[in-house]
């Protein structure tokens, strides 16, 4: 079996070999380089003057934040969905995370926090980011180590705190800039983030509960030319904090290519132990993404996931099988009407765990799931299609240009019984529709 010395071997050697691409929506586009390198999760930078910062210049407190390279800035997000089988009582929502909140009631996702410094890629400079979210949204993206309080019976209904990021990145004036990140940060797998500013819809993707939301490690970033950019480094693992649930590290690492200015390729991947207790058992994710803005109207994204697991998978589908594998393909659309309206739509068909897609562990799945599967947590295929719009109502006005309203339908179908509705009837889709609002202060 491979030990923790063995995945550190193997980490280092992967952040050397690919040693950088800005990671995510936290990176502003800082390179002299033609083609800049561009945002993979969501294209959202952190504006150099937000809401947040212009109120405190009134106050006198922005300048000496200012002068130290420093923003603060976050948003709030708030949302309705609805079960459209049965329009009362307590029916979760299925599946996965953040679309799994009790039907038929306002939620109150979130209100994060930023402080943040950008580094200059062309001298040694040190900067970082710390992120504080308050919400229901905590309770699905929590990591081992830093929790706290017990959800209950209703996650959803109850919300709590969490600290997605916190690093520190160090910027080495080498080449273009080599950045080395150390702390915790989102993760670089999945088109889609738990930042809602930059996804196109207030649900989630199936493949997107079969992801990390977060890790925690070093990292390495570095732009090599005009089209090719590299990321590398080591990790404690998947939704890993201030512990860890082994004694292994893995390895987290993208390539990135960007084509020309309209189409952009990147190749994110992920090996190593992931189930609590097993450190000879490799995990390996393969997620390709595939971005291609067709016009200056209309930007299409299709994002491929395979995942590999060589060991149990007992801690996060309530299974005790030896291999285990998990797929699936998403495309999205999006096509902007006009500066207050972009429609967008999703397609996605997925393969894996109904306790993954479901957002719980163990055996939780059961209750009116059980008549179908008994203990047994089985593996079903999912399609799932949404349809959406971002709504902006005033983009002109200086503050409420920030605010945006995002309704959606959406249709999910499995081969099997895995919709539940009340306390017994389980169908083999579902209805359900939502809204949420956002407003970036």
């Amino acid at each position: 079996m491979l030990y923790r010395k063995d995945a550190v071997s193997m980490a280092v050697a992967g952040l050397l070999a690919t040693c950088g691409f800005a990671m995510a929506d936290t990176q502003v586009k800082t390179s002299s380089l033609s083609l800049d390198p561009s945002v993979v999760h969501a294209d959202v930078d952190a504006a150099p003057s937000t809401l947040l910062m212009t109120g405190l210049d009134k106050i006198g407190a922005a300048k000496p934040l200012t002068n130290l390279g420093i923003n603060v800035y976050g948003w709030v997000e708030a949302g309705y969905n609805v079960n459209l089988r049965q329009q009362q009582g307590n029916t979760p929502i299925r599946p996965g995370p953040f679309t799994q909140e009790v039907g038929n009631h306002a939620a109150f996702n979130q209100v994060t926090l930023r402080v943040q410094r950008l580094v200059d890629s062309k001298k040694w400079d040190v900067g970082g980011m710390v992120e504080v979210l308050f919400g229901t949204d905590a309770n699905y993206i929590r990591s081992n180590g830093i929790e706290y309080q017990t959800p209950g019976d209703n996650p959803g209904e109850v919300p709590q705190f969490e600290i997605p990021q916190a690093y520190v990145d160090v910027n080495v004036p080498v080449g273009n800039g080599l950045k080395v990140r150390v702390g915790k940060f989102v993760t670089l797998l999945g088109t889609e983030t738990i930042d809602p500013r930059g996804n196109a819809f207030y649900s989630h993707s199936y493949l997107f509960s079969l992801i990390p939301f977060t890790q925690t490690g070093v990292m390495g970033f570095y732009q090599l030319n005009d089209q090719w950019s590299l990321a590398g480094g080591m990790t404690r693992g998947w939704d890993q904090a201030t512990e860890d649930d082994n004694s292994s590290l893995d390895v987290l690492g993208q390539v990135g290519y960007k084509l020309n200015q309209q189409v952009q390729l990147y190749l994110n991947y992920s090996i190593g132990p992931q189930n609590v207790g097993d450190s000879g058992h490799y995990r390996t994710t393969i997620n390709p993404i595939a971005i291609w803005q067709v016009t200056d109207k209309l930007k299409l994204n299709a994002e491929g996931l395979y995942t590999y697991d060589g060991g149990y998978n007992g801690s996060g589908t309530g299974a005790t099988h030896a291999y285990g594998d998990t797929y699936g393909v998403a495309l999205y659309g999006s096509y902007v009407i006009n500066d207050y309206v972009t429609a967008n739509a999703r397609a996605e068909w997925a393969h894996g765990y109904i306790s993954e897609f479901n957002g719980v562990s163990g055996s939780s799945y059961s209750g009116s799931l059980s008549s179908y599967f008994g203990s047994t947590v089985p593996t079903i295929n999912v399609i799932e299609l949404t349809l959406g719009a971002t709504i902006k109502p005033m983009p002109k006005d200086p503050i409420l240009q920030n605010l945006m309203i995002r309704p959606e339908v959406r249709y999910d179908a499995s081969e099997d019984h895995v919709y539940p509705v009340g306390s017994g009837a389980v169908y083999k889709d579902q209805f359900s529709a939502g809204v949420d609002v956002i407003f970036t202060f």
